[in-house]
């Protein structure tokens, strides 16, 4: 039960058939305005963020009111009809084009929401009385839809972004420092496997939270509630979340076909522990509040001095290249975190 009352589908679930019940209500309290517009409004207008919604929302009320004005001259001039309605989403499509509604790969998305709007709005026996009704009631179904998508996502979109990131960053500090602790035991193929497979997994999540922040980039004209600050503070975090996430799937890559004999360069058992200490102080670096940029000399040296092959030499300096990237990207974030704590 307590697993349905945190869901975010059932949250907004239960928000869209609120929103859609009271515009139902207002419209039948309001003398002119159609209660049944304004529910269906509300309905497929409510989203699961707040700058989905009110994009969505004005799409919403611009089609109404150009749809229910052109759709009367129209009307006065042919009469109702099939041709009425074919013209009116020719219309749409032409106005989310020209008039730069959304970008060009959206404008089909935009083009077909306005349009069905229109169709609402247009409805049968259209005069001038119910084209005003129909329309105040897309007005207050949309509104009805912007108040429970607020209350959906009560927290901004860039602070909870934000949150995921900072989550993020701790997840990959936590499985550096796994690493570190199985290297001083020489770990087999299988565990060293495991390693890689969750640094895919933190990777992909670093990739899902770059094209949330290119969704509020593309929409952040739609909500007040995303600052234009926020959004270059989360730029400069995820930029150095991509470049962690990328460098311990690589070093989690090396390890996993060292252990599992797969590449010519295997790691010198002594200089397991080096390369241990060296991981281990890079996962505290990600966590840390005042992070070094570069890993220990002493450490990095004598990881290398142990390795006798060539291979193995360009293995343990491609692991250590990839710990001072690292560092340098958890220094890369410092700045950022001390931008949130202070919003």
């Amino acid at each position: 039960m307590q697993a349905i009352v945190r869901s975010s589908y059932a949250r907004l679930a239960v928000l869209t058939a609120l929103a859609a019940v009271i515009a139902y209500v207002l419209g039948s309290l309001v003398s002119f305005a159609d209660p049944i517009p304004a529910a269906i409004t509300a309905a497929v207008g409510t989203r699961a963020t707040f700058h989905h919604a009110a994009k969505e929302n004005l799409f919403q009320i611009l089609g109404a009111l150009i749809g229910a004005a052109i759709a009367l001259a129209i009307v006065f001039v042919i009469g109702t009809g099939p041709l009425v309605i074919f013209l009116l989403v020719l219309l749409c499509f032409a106005l989310a084009r020209f008039l730069r509604l959304a970008t060009p790969d959206e404008s089909p998305f935009v083009a077909a929401g306005m349009a069905v709007t229109v169709i609402l709005v247009v409805g049968t026996h259209l005069t001038t009385e119910l084209a005003l009704q129909r329309f105040v009631g897309v007005t207050i179904g949309a509104l009805c839809a912007l108040a429970a998508s607020a209350l959906a996502t009560p927290t901004r979109d860039t602070r909870l972004l934000q949150r995921d990131i900072d989550t993020l960053q701790d997840d990959l500090s936590a499985l550096l420092a796994e690493v570190a602790r199985g290297l001083r035991e020489e770990p087999d193929a299988e565990i060293a496997r495991g390693w890689r497979e969750q640094a895919v997994e933190l990777r992909n999540r670093s990739i899902g939270l770059e094209a949330r922040l290119e969704d509020l980039n593309k929409n952040a004209r739609w909500s007040p509630r995303i600052d234009p600050d926020d959004l270059a503070s989360l730029g400069h975090s995820l930029d150095a979340n991509r470049v962690m996430s990328a460098r311990v799937l690589s070093i989690a890559s090396d390890l996993a076909s060292s252990a599992g004999g797969r590449s010519r360069a295997q790691i010198p058992r002594a200089a397991l522990t080096p390369l241990a200490d060296l991981i281990a102080m890079a996962a505290d670096n990600i966590s840390a509040d005042d992070p070094a940029t570069s890993v220990g000399r002493t450490q990095a040296h004598e990881a290398v001095r142990l390795a006798d092959q060539t291979a193995q030499i360009a293995l343990i300096g491609g692991i250590v290249s990839n710990i001072n990237r690292i560092n340098e990207a958890s220094s890369d974030t410092t700045e950022e975190d001390e931008h949130w704590s202070a919003t």
